[in-house]
């Protein structure tokens, strides 16, 4: 062996503290009478020295003999499974334990350099120490005649190879996609077992189709750690310069012989090749030579994804794969993921269709996902929700209309009553009149404006001036009632009046004098002030006109009703003037130019503060509110109890 050589070996012995496995014809049978000391070679050895042929004897075996090739240790060998640079893997049966094993073996056998010999014993040294469900155990370790071995658990199944090839044979495009789908879970197992290797300090180095075996169950399973690296050592079994590896798979910095660079990311660029290989059915870069293959990993980007699996599928690639597949195999270690248990979560968010870290995506496509990942739920759902939806709403509508008819009864009562109070004022107004007292109507007037439901309560002239201020309307009565034509056609129309008239020249022109001569007559230049199109509406129409006004912020109901110049009052304030006719009271107090035909005596001017009904509809509205807010909270926890029920994510799951 030449020098270097020599030294690499040693070296490495050293660091795995790797001794040959004992002989065991070597081992002294121990001499109890009748005890089982020593199984080798199928042969129970008593301490007598009776040889049994017990496997043969103890348990059915569950093949022919002449199924047999030949016998290793314990182990019936079967049939060959396959072969590798290395070694030779065989199905086996074991005699010790009753079930069936792969068995590997090396196919050079005692002509093995002591480097191939550490590394075949490295490959059952790392993979032993690794117990995962996705990673196929190691059970036993040993040496036939010169033959390194060890045995490992035995898979029924396929590799993802023939997965892969059974996708490019598939006819049916449905057939297809189901064989992408179990692939894609398949290697996001595969990532979870690699970030439980890598998490340990060991290096697959060698992860493609072929070595992962997937069982009838399609749960896979990774084998062959011949060349994985144990990243917690600083000897590698690797010579510097060497290429190990499958190029086709092989990461740059695995192609470029980098082996200080070689980590976890380069596992994530084999399993991203592997992904690749599966969505197109193609291996990322395909050549006869080698050499050629290693020159384009180092140097070339593989074709999208999405463009390969169009060519050779005629498939239309998820955007999310496409991205994991770019992601997993960047040219850069640092720019691929970060472990390969963030792969396996993008991949697992690609099969739940949620939204992957590599590629961020937008509230709209967030919701396309979270309805296409839940179909039948959010169906469900969506029933439940339209249903609870429209009983809130029919709930709300009656709620908000009787709101509203109460708002309206409440306003229309108030108008009512302003209505009510006006009628009654006015009646007693004229009934007054009428009987000469116009002194009592002065003074209702006058106690009623202090009234505490009234803010405001007038009397206003057909000309907008204030009534009850001064003796204006006084004087002009007094200067008709004075004309004895007048006087004589009073009595002749009513019989009677005339006491009504001396009533009102004794009494209440008597008691108006008094009240004028105390009260400020300033207030008889004053007008009343409101618009002109209302006013009109009042004298025009003779009918009463009611209109709510804002004054510092409180709602007012103001109401305008006309008193009419009936036959009576005609006596003390002019006859009615005939449409187009002479007017010959134009130079007294009677027409007006608002009201030129006399019909209207005056204007009772009631106004209300409305603060009381409002504040009503406020309350009401309040406690509607909080109904209403009680009922739909109420709803939206019925629909999030149901969404949970039904197993609706609204934010992605974790997996540990």
């Amino acid at each position: 062996m030449p020098a270097e050589q020599q030294q690499d070996a040693q070296a490495d012995q050293a660091t795995l503290h790797w001794e040959p496995a004992p002989n065991p014809q070597a081992e002294p049978a121990a001499s109890t009478t009748a005890a089982l000391r020593r199984y080798a070679d199928g042969i129970f050895v008593t301490a007598e020295g009776v040889d049994v042929q017990a496997a043969a004897n103890a348990v059915p075996l569950p093949y022919a003999k002449s199924e047999v090739r030949f016998r290793i240790a314990s182990y019936d060998v079967l049939g060959e499974l396959g072969r590798g640079g290395m070694g030779v893997v065989y199905k086996a049966y074991s005699l010790k334990l009753c079930r069936f094993v792969a068995l590997k073996m090396m196919t050079s056998g005692r002509f093995a350099s002591e480097a191939e010999t550490i590394r075949f014993q490295n490959e059952a040294m790392l993979a032993a120490r690794l117990e995962h469900p996705n990673i196929v155990p190691v059970y036993d370790t040993g040496d036939h005649e010169g033959h390194l071995y060890f045995v490992m658990a035995f898979v029924p199944g396929r590799s993802l190879g023939c997965l892969i090839k059974d996708e490019l044979e598939a006819k049916d495009p449905a057939a297809r996609d189901a064989i992408l789908a179990t692939g894609v879970r398949c290697l996001a197992a595969c990532a979870r077992a690699l970030e439980y290797a890598h998490q340990r300090g060991i290096v697959h180095r060698d992860i493609k189709p072929d070595n992962i075996i997937v069982d009838a169950q399609d749960e896979p399973h990774i084998t062959d750690f011949g060349i994985a690296k144990n990243v917690q050592r600083e000897v590698s079994l690797t010579k510097p310069g060497a290429i190990v590896g499958t190029p086709q798979y092989m990461a740059p910095e695995q192609a470029n012989s980098l082996a200080e660079r070689i980590g976890p990311a380069a596992d994530i660029y084999s399993l991203g090749a592997t992904l690749y290989d599966l969505a197109t059915g193609c291996r990322p870069f395909e050549h006869d030579n080698p050499i050629a293959v290693l020159i384009a990993v180092l140097h070339s980007l593989p074709e999208p994804a999405r463009l390969k699996a169009k060519k050779a599928l005629g498939r239309t690639l998820s955007p999310d794969l496409d991205v994991i597949i770019q992601k997993a195999m960047e040219k850069r270690a640092a720019d691929r993921y970060a472990s390969a248990g963030a792969m396996a979560d993008d991949l697992e968010a690609y099969l739940e269709d949620r939204p992957v870290a590599a590629r961020p995506i937008g509230a709209i496509e967030r919701t396309k996902k979270l309805i296409r990942r839940n179909r039948a739920a959010f169906a469900m759902v969506v029933i439940a929700a339209l249903t609870l939806v429209t009983l809130a709403v029919g709930f709300g509508t009656v709620l908000a209309f009787n709101l509203s008819a109460t708002s309206e009864s409440l306003r229309e009562q108030d108008t009512n009553a302003g209505h009510d109070q006006t009628a009654t004022l006015e009646r007693a107004i004229s009934a007054n009149m009428v009987e000469g007292r116009a002194d009592v109507v002065r003074n209702l007037v006058h106690k009623l404006r202090a009234a505490p439901d009234v803010s405001m309560m007038e009397v206003v002239r057909t000309d907008r001036t204030l009534a009850y201020v001064d003796g204006g309307t006084r004087d002009a009565v007094a200067k008709r009632i004075a004309d004895p034509a007048v006087r004589a056609a009073a009595v002749a129309a009513i019989p009677g009046f005339d006491k009504n008239l001396e009533m009102v020249e004794a009494i209440a022109f008597k008691r108006i004098d008094a009240a004028v001569s105390k009260e400020a007559n300033a207030a008889s230049a004053s007008r009343f002030a409101i618009d002109d199109a209302t006013w009109q509406e009042v004298l025009t129409t003779h009918k009463p006109v009611a209109r709510v006004e804002d004054i510092d912020g409180v709602p007012h109901l103001t109401v305008l009703r006309p008193i009419p110049n009936g036959p009576t009052c005609q006596v003390c304030h002019g006859p009615v003037v005939e449409s187009g006719a002479a007017n010959p009271y134009a130079n007294m107090y009677g027409p007006t130019s608002a009201d030129p035909e006399n019909r209207t005596r005056a204007v009772l001017v009631v106004r209300r503060s409305q603060a009381a009904v409002e504040a009503q509809i406020a309350a009401n509205s309040r406690a509607t509110l909080l109904v209403g807010s009680g009922t739909t909270l109420g709803l939206l926890l019925l629909l999030f109890v149901v969404s949970r029920l039904f197993g609706i994510r609204l934010r992605p799951e974790r997996f540990v």
